[in-house]
């Protein structure tokens, strides 16, 4: 065989393996490569073949650690030519140049391996040098690693010491008993860490620590003080592990000098393992050994990010010595501790700034919304209810206002957008329409013409849909003349319970072309009709088309009808979902016969009361066994109370009973939504002989008795089940627990 035959061959073998390799003869230089190897290094074989193995690959200047991997690379391929076997180096360094001269180098890592080849003799005269680029896998690892770090500290930190007592176990055999208690504690440790991570209260944290870190550390009990800069004081909460749900929680002034206290100011441990070292810190630990009957006490202040959070207390009924393991354990928890503690707070921050800041918007939309008018013969009912997004305000609104000549406008309308700048143009836009309206002794579509032009001439810059309706009570029966720029078509509930979209076909929204034509609509209301006006918040649903949202009203105001204007109205609120992303706006008129009320006399009719007795009205559609889901907003209660009061008087429930029921509802919904942290799940069961009301939530831990005390304001609820209802108790569920109870329908209410 000829040597270029030779060549040709070595080269089609190379080229057949799934790596990238060079061939290398004795000199270390190479004599073929393959094609996987030069694509992967970027040369061509003209720069490879025939040169030392890292000719073609230089040292990246100023790198430390070059020089020492070249020499790496070249000593494996020299051992695996002078010892016969394969050499490999699982990882290293090897930066090279992107393009031969360029000066660009590349972060490179490689695992090789050298294989020598026998010649005919035996002897090795090749080697085979295949490499695989590592680099995305490393910096993969190391990213990983970094990223890792900080979270796994604490469990490294275990493991270490695990491992410490496991191997001090084999050489003690003596103390094999002891070795897994401790492992049993670890283990415990690293539960309760990732626990800590999940915590999402200041009380959760605490009775996590107090409760299970205590016990999994092997203390007798344990404590945590959290100070208040405002106030100057460091607030804490101690148990006792024997004493099952026991917990004593005290308020102490700074200059309170106690172990608890002073690691909670100054930021450095404390470790008291006998009487005679505590005595000696300080005169004020006598008495503390007198009550608690502890002999070691160690306190670590509770550090995260710079700041000094508060501290970790624990304590032994025997004197101990520290050893280094278990301070660095005590102290790898207290940061746990600390890094939990200081998520929570910041956490606590953000809502309590995202409820401000709601109240506060909610606040200045309503500011905007007055009370409607009432005209004659006729109950008006509005409902505002801003959007589930946190401090997000729109501009939806409504207004009812009597104008020359004794009819009165409605209005429902919806400014294009969802922030404070919305708002400050829907007061624009409201103000204008009452002062075009008073004006004009004009039809809905004349004067919502005038509306535009007007936004058009003071420079409003804003798109508005609107539905603008005329009511002529001194017709008989009374007219009702609508309008529609843009918005959604209202719905009509005839007053025999029919229920009708009132879809004809909408103008354009104002804000656009102002000489656009527009036409009004004509509908008659004989007393029990009812028409709803609204926002596209009420029937809007993720997933779901306009239509189908129209349908769902249509359906539940059909199933409603009978109920008074203003529970059908909240009832409508109360069924909506939780994640409502847009404000909604309701305004409801219902004609009654003239001058007849809820009780019969001549009286003007609220918009809480309505004449129940006069109108034909189907009857109302009593639901033994309802439910709905409770928003963690500041609406939630409000909903609950709502909710469990009209199906309670719709089922014709004893009024006292209902007064009672609603108390435990807003109780209970309270602590779920405190403890929970989740929306809430409320269940009625309206039975003949009594009724029975469900709170779920998401937290699976059941709720306890704390110790009571005069002065406090909560902490009360189970006491309050205790006092009132006939039975109650606390159930596990897939999704967390539902916390239960019932009132006896044939036992007079407390």
């Amino acid at each position: 065989m000829t040597e270029r035959t030779a060549e040709v061959d070595y080269r089609a073998f190379l080229n057949a393996l799934p790596t990238a390799c060079v061939l290398l003869d004795e000199h270390l230089e190479v004599t073929e490569a393959s094609a996987a190897f030069l694509s992967l290094t970027g040369r061509t074989r003209e720069q490879v073949i025939g040169r030392p193995m890292l000719a073609s690959f230089p040292d990246r200047p100023g790198h430390p650690e070059a020089a020492s991997a070249r020499r790496a690379l070249e000593d494996s391929a020299r051992r695996a030519l002078t010892t016969g076997a394969p050499d490999e180096i699982d990882r290293i360094r090897y930066d090279i140049e992107q393009t031969p001269g360029n000066g660009r180098y590349e972060e490179r890592w490689w695992r090789v391996r050298n294989t020598p080849v026998p010649d005919a003799a035996g002897r090795p005269r090749v080697v085979l040098n295949s490499v695989d680029d590592v680099t995305h896998l490393v910096q993969a690892r190391e990213r990983q690693r970094r990223q890792q770090q900080r979270e796994d500290e604490l469990l490294a930190r275990t493991e270490r010491l695990e491992y410490d007592l496991d191997a001090s176990a084999r050489e003690r055999s003596a103390l094999a008993a002891a070795e897994r208690q401790a492992g049993r504690r670890l283990q415990g440790l690293a539960f309760v860490a990732l626990e800590l991570a999940a915590a999402d209260s200041v009380e959760e944290l605490t009775d996590l620590v107090v409760v299970r870190g205590v016990a999994a550390m092997g203390c007798d009990g344990g404590g945590v003080a959290v100070r208040d800069d405002d106030e100057q004081v460091v607030r804490l909460t101690i148990t006792d592990t024997w004493r099952e749900g026991q917990r004593l929680r005290q308020e102490m002034p700074y200059s309170t000098h106690l172990p608890s206290v002073v690691a909670a100011i100054v930021p450095e441990p404390i470790f008291l393992g006998t009487r005679e070292e505590g005595l000696a810190w300080g005169p004020e630990m006598d008495l503390v050994y007198t009550t608690s009957g502890r002999e070691a006490w160690a306190s670590l202040p509770l550090l995260a990010e710079g700041e000094h959070l508060g501290s970790l207390t624990v304590s032994w009924v025997e004197a101990r010595t520290f050893t280094d393991d278990e301070k660095a354990l005590l102290a790898a928890f207290a940061a746990q501790c600390a890094q939990a503690l200081l998520r929570i707070r910041v956490r606590q921050a953000e809502r309590e700034a995202m409820v401000s800041s709601r109240l506060l918007s909610e606040s200045l939309q309503r500011s905007l919304l007055t009370e409607p008018a009432q005209p004659d013969d006729m109950q008006v009912v509005t409902r505002y209810l801003p959007a589930a997004r946190e401090a997000y305000v729109g501009g939806d609104w409504y207004d009812a206002f009597q104008v020359p000549g004794g009819d009165t406008l409605l209005v429902v309308g919806d400014v294009a957008g969802h922030d404070r700048q919305a708002t400050a143009a829907m007061a624009q836009v409201r103000g204008v329409l009452r002062g075009v309206a008073h004006s004009l002794d004009a039809s809905p579509a004349q004067v919502l013409s005038g509306l535009d032009h007007a936004m058009r001439d003071l420079r409003i810059d804003a798109l508005v849909t609107a539905v603008l309706a005329r009511v002529r009570t001194a017709a008989r029966p009374a007219a009702f003349t609508w309008s529609s720029a843009g918005h959604l078509p209202p719905v009509v509930i005839r007053p025999d319970g029919a229920v009708e979209v009132l879809d004809r076909e909408a103008d354009l929204l104002l804000g656009v072309l102002p000489v656009t034509a527009r036409h009004d609509h004509e509908l008659a209301l004989p007393p029990g009709t009812t028409v709803l006006l609204f926002t596209d918040g009420l029937v809007e649903r993720r997933g779901e088309s306009l239509s189908q949202g129209l349908e769902w009203l249509r359906r539940r105001v059909t199933s409603l009808a009978a109920l008074p204007l203003d529970v059908l109205c909240d009832t409508l609120l109360t069924e909506l979902p939780s994640d409502v992303d847009d404000d909604i706006a309701i305004l409801a008129v219902r004609a009654v016969r003239p001058g007849v009320t809820a009780t019969g006399g001549a009286a003007h009719p609220s918009t809480t009361d309505v004449a129940r007795d006069d109108v034909p009205m189907p009857a109302v559609r009593r639901r033994p066994d309802v439910s709905m889901v409770l928003p963690l907003d500041v609406s939630g209660v409000r909903r609950a109370r709502a909710f469990v009061r009209q199906h309670c008087q719709a089922a014709e429930v004893d009024h006292d009973l209902c007064d009672t029921l609603v108390l435990l509802t807003s109780e209970t919904v309270t602590n779920a939504f405190i403890h929970g942290r989740s929306e809430a799940r409320l269940r009625l069961l309206i039975r003949p002989d009594a009724v029975r009301i469900e709170v779920g939530d998401d937290n699976s831990r059941h709720p306890k008795r704390i110790e009571r005390q005069d002065d406090a304001l909560d902490g009360r609820g189970l006491d309050i089940l205790d006092l009132l209802a006939t039975r109650w108790g606390v159930a596990d569920d897939i999704a967390g627990k539902v916390v239960w109870f019932e009132l006896s329908r044939e036992v007079p209410a407390p």
